[in-house]
């Protein structure tokens, strides 16, 4: 009786030993980090949203919600990571990384911006994002980068109206090309497309057999791009060419 008492303690004992300890919240956030740091991300979200449902009152949690939308954003799975980021800020909206979050979801939509000959959806929600950083958070480091980004999704907008307004061209579809070069140069001044605008505007005008506005553009294009790359086909095309 005695041998088979001690052989159930010793049962008892082994598996006791065998059951999982339960984690400490720094030691889960510090598992969960782990595989963050080794690339893990999409293992490192789960860990981190483990952090967040055991332990949902400790500051640790809070440190979790942002990392799990920083493992998406690694993970390039840019709807999970808005979402997590989106999360963060409707939960502690007074944490100093909220300008960060708002920072990180207007990347989320620019890394998904298209090629100039494609939708620009994406290139319009960073801007509109960007937007919010700049106005809300201008003094904060954020602000900084969100200008920077901003130029190039009107880099990329600008760029569209050239390639839709050649693309007008080669059909001869003058009327709709040229709205789309003086939109260009009418709305991205800050953005280095105006020689291409204007050499767009005079195909346009050379098409439309506009003998004044061929001449008035092309005296624009030698005033402002004295070293164009068109200026050889300019001279040789234009008519009643003034003397330059």
């Amino acid at each position: 009786m005695k041998i088979k008492l001690s052989v159930f303690i010793i049962i008892l004992g082994i598996l006791f030993s065998c059951a999982k300890k339960t984690p400490t919240p720094e030691e889960a956030y510090k598992d969960a980090l782990s595989l963050y740091t080794r690339k893990s991300y999409e293992d490192s979200v789960e860990a981190f949203k483990k952090v967040k449902e055991l332990f949902p009152d400790h500051p640790l949690s809070i440190e979790a919600q942002i990392m799990s939308a920083d493992a998406y954003f690694k993970a390039e799975k840019y709807d999970e990571a808005y979402l997590a980021y989106d999360e963060f800020i409707k939960l502690y909206p007074e944490n100093i990384n909220i300008p960060y979050a708002h920072y990180k979801q207007a990347l989320c939509y620019y890394n998904q911006i298209s090629e100039k000959d494609r939708d620009q959806s994406f290139t319009r929600l960073a801007i509109e994002k960007l937007d919010k950083v700049l106005s809300d958070f201008p003094d904060t480091p954020y602000a900084v980068k969100a200008y920077f980004y901003k130029k190039e999704c009107r880099k990329r907008l600008a760029e569209q109206e050239i390639f839709v307004g050649n693309f007008y061209l080669r059909y001869d579809k003058y009327k709709s090309a040229e709205k789309r070069f003086l939109y260009a140069l009418k709305n991205f001044p800050d953005i280095p497309i105006q020689e291409e605008a204007l050499f767009g505007l005079y195909k346009v005008y050379r098409g439309k057999k506009e003998i004044d506005k061929i001449n008035k553009v092309a005296d624009l294009i030698f005033k402002h791009f004295p070293d164009t790359k068109y200026k050889e086909k300019i001279k040789k095309e234009v008519p009643n060419e003034p003397q330059r």
